[in-house]
């Protein structure tokens, strides 16, 4: 096992150990301190790639420990978290929703691996899916809303609707502020005929100068 021993695996392990500690605080009746724990467990489980990504030790270990990390942590947590509060006063349909969503949660994370599109997500994930379901075991509105937004939330996770990943959002972002900056260095000037470039000016300015002499009417 020395050779998985990591900064990004002891990371993804931090998360694993927060979506625990979510479960016993949960088991105390502790909600609020378990949504922090859960909290906790979806900041260190966004930068665990961040990590695996710069030391290079990508692989099929670090993915499965992630995927276990997050049905414990955003699946487990929240699900037990509805139960012992809001959907506890349902008491079919509110643990038969409970077990929908961590089934939901585990087949996602089944799906993740099989999907080649890196640069979108297909369905919901299920980090914001438990963090959203956490703050509503928290917050404890009416069981039936409680009980569509956790349904709403499981159909949303295996889903096939797509949304673009971080790292391609700000691939967007980035080319389309590019896109705009090259409009606006691109943007004709008008000059007078015979006008000549003034001392000082760069390279490139004297050749948007010549240019545009060359388009002016004689």
């Amino acid at each position: 096992m020395r050779e998985f021993v990591n900064v990004a695996n002891v990371v993804t392990s931090g998360s694993l150990v927060s979506g625990v500690a979510a479960l016993m605080l949960t088991g105390d009746g502790r909600l609020g301190w378990a949504l922090v724990a859960i909290v906790i467990a979806a900041v260190l489980d966004s930068v665990d790639g961040f990590f695996a990504r710069r030391a290079g030790v990508c692989g099929p270990f670090g993915c499965h420990l992630d995927s276990l990390s997050d049905l414990v942590a955003f699946g487990l947590a929240p699900a037990l978290m509805l139960d012992s509060g809001v959907l506890g006063s349902v008491p079919v349909l509110g643990s038969g929703v409970c077990m929908a969503f961590v089934v939901a949660g585990a087949w996602r994370l089944a799906r993740f691996p099989l999907i080649e599109d890196r640069e979108h997500f297909i369905g919901l994930s299920i980090p914001p899916a438990g963090l959203i379901a956490a703050a509503v075991a928290v917050i404890a509105p009416p069981a039936a809303l409680a009980v569509v937004l956790c349904l709403l939330l499981s159909l949303l996770m295996v889903s096939s609707f797509t949304v673009p990943t971080l790292a391609e959002a700000g691939r967007l972002v980035r080319r389309r502020r590019t896109g705009d900056q090259g409009q606006q260095g691109h943007a004709p000037v008008r000059v007078s005929a015979g006008r000549r470039a003034r001392p000082g000016r760069d390279h490139g300015g004297r050749e948007r100068q010549s240019h545009d002499d060359e388009r002016a009417p004689a």
